[in-house]
C-alpha cells in the first residue's frame, strides 16, 4: 500500500490519477444518483472539471512540469465524449485547456 501512496504523491502521477476520477469514474457515477442530464453536465463538465483545469495548472507551474501535462484531462475527456456523451461535449476540452493555460501564467 505505501508504494501506490508513493506513486500518487509524485505530481504529475497526482494529475494523471485525478483526470482518471473525473472524467472517467465520475460520470459513471453521476447516473446512479439520478441526476437530470443538465445538472449532470453543469456540475461535473462545468464545475467540477473546470476547477480541475484550473488545479492541474497550479499544479504544473508550481512543480515546473512540463506544458503537455495539461493535455491529460482533455484528452480524457475528449476519448469519454466520443465513447458515451453527444456532441455538445466538444466544446469542453479547449475550455480546459484555455483555463489550465491561465493558471499557468504568473500572477
Amino acid at each position: 500500500m505505501s508504494r501506490v501512496m508513493n506513486w500518487v504523491k509524485v505530481p504529475r502521477n497526482t494529475i494523471i490519477c485525478w483526470s482518471v476520477f473525473v472524467t472517467l469514474l465520475l460520470p459513471w457515477v453521476f447516473p446512479l444518483l439520478h441526476l437530470s442530464t443538465a445538472i449532470r453536465v453543469g456540475v461535473l463538465f462545468i464545475l467540477i472539471n473546470m476547477l480541475s483545469a484550473w488545479w492541474i495548472g497550479k499544479m504544473i507551474r508550481r512543480h515546473h512540469l512540463g506544458w503537455w501535462w495539461l493535455l491529460v484531462l482533455p484528452v480524457l475527456f475528449t476519448l469519454m465524449v466520443l465513447w458515451r456523451y453527444k456532441w455538445y461535449g466538444y466544446f469542453f476540452p479547449p475550455i480546459y485547456i484555455v483555463l489550465s493555460c491561465l493558471a499557468m501564467a504568473k500572477d
